[in-house]
């Protein structure tokens, strides 16, 4: 990333229930052994992406 234009952008996560799933997605996306796990999601819902 360039670090002239990357932003860090602060996530403050309740503790509902959603924020079980929200931890799985947050892992899958960002864990150093989810590859496998991440590259599978990407395939199946990346066309839900707005690239804009």
């Amino acid at each position: 990333m360039d670090p002239d234009t990357r932003r860090l952008v602060q996530l403050i996560l309740d503790d509902s229930d959603a924020s079980a799933g929200t931890d799985e997605v947050m892992d899958k996306l960002l864990g150093k052994k989810r590859a496998a796990d991440r590259k599978q999601w990407l395939e199946a819902s990346g066309h839900m992406a707005d690239i804009a």
